[in-house]
């Protein structure tokens, strides 16, 4: 197990993390741009949806590193959770002009109160 500085550091931990929900949630925009034309067939042959592919892959490295590091699952796990659902929410309101309810907007607020209640110490 690594057990250097880098590895421990919550900083560290943070932006890696923050780093694989971004390639993740990039990587769902993507692949909404490669559906649009509604054809698995096309989609297939998108180039957005093999950057897709890539961005995934990206996160999965960056889970994989944070695994072997020792970092704690319930941690990362509500991380991911609460950010991945803010960036893609953001993106659907920005790039696609998406409505974000008032029901939404609670459940984003109380997604991230949870993060920051369940890595407090």
């Amino acid at each position: 197990m690594i057990t250097s500085n880098f590895a421990t550091s919550k900083l560290t931990q943070l932006t890696l993390i923050g780093a694989a929900v971004i390639a993740a949630a990039i990587a769902g925009v993507l692949l909404k741009k490669a559906t649009v034309h509604g054809s698995v067939e096309q989609a297939i042959r998108s180039p957005w949806l093999w950057g897709a592919v890539g961005l995934y892959l990206l996160q999965i490295g960056f889970f994989t590193y944070a695994f072997v590091s020792g970092w704690q699952l319930s941690s990362i796990g509500a991380l991911q959770t609460a950010l991945y659902a803010v960036i893609v929410l953001a993106a659907g309101v920005l790039l696609y002009r998406e409505t974000v309810t008032p029901v939404q907007l609670v459940g984003m607020l109380l997604a991230v109160g949870g993060v920051v209640l369940i890595n407090w110490r």
